[in-house]
């Protein structure tokens, strides 16, 4: 099952940076011939690797998968949107088929094409079993956002000093988020409304890193760069778990002692994501910077004597994280109109946000508005 768990989570990495390059790009070469080598390994033992779904669970050769964590998640869901329930693997699978059918799944509305030795259907559920829980829409990107939520969700479940971080998880995440803003050209339709308080801190992540990424793409970052300040956009607010869930969660305002508490969280997440190897050296910067203002005011506060700007990463997260803020309803306020948080915006350009990055955005949003 070790085997089998490799190849499912090389075969997704594959399908992920397919979708976030091209086609053509080294790394989904390279990927796709590891994914290739684990495959034929598997089978060595056998004539054929049978991957179905039934309800929510991934069955692999008949028995049902326990242990294929976020990957094995993300099959499901990349499989569904294709109307998929079932994938055979078969003996004599060349490189340029497993190459087409990862360009196809990886490709947003890509009909799959015929592969002489991988088999793709439906599976057919009888004698009263439930039927198969297949999307009946493919192109409806309101659950695709539900589900980045649950995504991040279940990554952020994992942030503690105790345990590792799944760095995969969070670039498939993000991969997910790039697909989904260049299938819809109104970025508001991609934000996703708080459900309730204690779904905030999720919530809020999803949509600073949709905004994040949004404005970055727009301002021509590409590739490496355009994933890492996804993921620290989506890690920025992780030092609020080490900050006492009574204050997260205050029904009203807070009092200055715990107002001083809540500030902490730059500082706790800083250290906590510096700590970790293989993340993105953006993570800590800002997560450590994202409520420092452009004229250096904010916090945390600064030695007096230091002239340092934000990062250009911190700028466009400050700006993304300010208006889901404020646009989202929190226990001590209501939510304010769009309209409200692009007035308040415009009139701390220069001060608190790059006057340059805040247009940009602002325009953009402008645009979503009038659409």
């Amino acid at each position: 099952m070790e085997t089998v768990n490799g190849f499912i989570s090389t075969f997704m990495n594959t399908i992920s940076n397919c979708s976030l390059y091209s086609r053509e790009h080294i790394s989904v070469h390279e990927l796709t011939r590891k994914a290739l080598s684990i495959l034929n390994e598997l089978l060595t033992e056998s004539d054929s690797l049978q991957i179905m779904i039934v309800d929510h669970d991934l069955i692999i050769n008949k028995a049902r998968s326990k242990s294929a964590g976020l990957h094995g998640t993300n099959l499901i869901r990349r499989l569904k949107r294709k109307g998929l329930s079932r994938v055979d693997f078969l003996k004599g699978v060349t490189f340029s088929e497993m190459k087409q059918f990862v360009v196809d799944l990886s490709e947003i509305g890509e009909e799959l094409k015929t592969y002489p030795h991988i088999k793709t259907g439906v599976v057919d559920v009888r004698m009263g079993k439930p039927n198969i829980d297949i999307d009946s829409d493919v192109k409806s990107l309101s659950p695709v956002i539900s589900d980045q939520v649950d995504m991040v969700k279940e990554v952020h479940h994992d942030i503690s000093h105790f345990k590792k971080l799944n760095l995969a998880g969070l670039e498939e995440i993000v991969i997910n988020f790039i697909i989904s803003f260049r299938r819809e050209a109104n970025i508001l339709k991609l934000l996703s409304p708080v459900k309730s308080y204690s779904e905030y801190t999720y919530t809020h992540a999803t949509n600073v890193a949709v905004l994040t990424m949004f404005q970055a793409e727009i301002l021509g970052l590409r590739d490496n760069l355009l994933r890492d300040i996804g993921i620290a956009a989506l890690l920025h607010d992780v030092g609020k778990f080490f900050i006492s869930k009574d204050i997260l969660e205050k029904p009203g305002a807070l009092d200055e002692k715990e107002w001083e508490e809540i500030k902490l969280h730059t500082i706790y997440g800083a250290q906590y994501l510096t700590k970790i190897d293989g993340l993105t050296r953006l993570a800590p910067i800002v997560a450590f910077e994202h409520h420092l203002r452009y004229d250096g005011q904010g916090y945390p506060k600064l030695n007096v004597n230091n002239k340092k700007k934000q990062h250009l990463c911190s700028q466009i997260v400050a700006i993304s994280d300010f208006f889901d803020a404020l646009r989202s309803k929190r226990p001590y306020r209501r939510a304010l109109e769009i309209e409200d948080v692009i007035s308040l915006m415009e009139k701390d350009a220069e001060t608190g946000f790059n006057p340059f990055l805040l247009d940009n955005f602002i325009g953009a949003l402008k645009r979503a508005l009038f659409e």
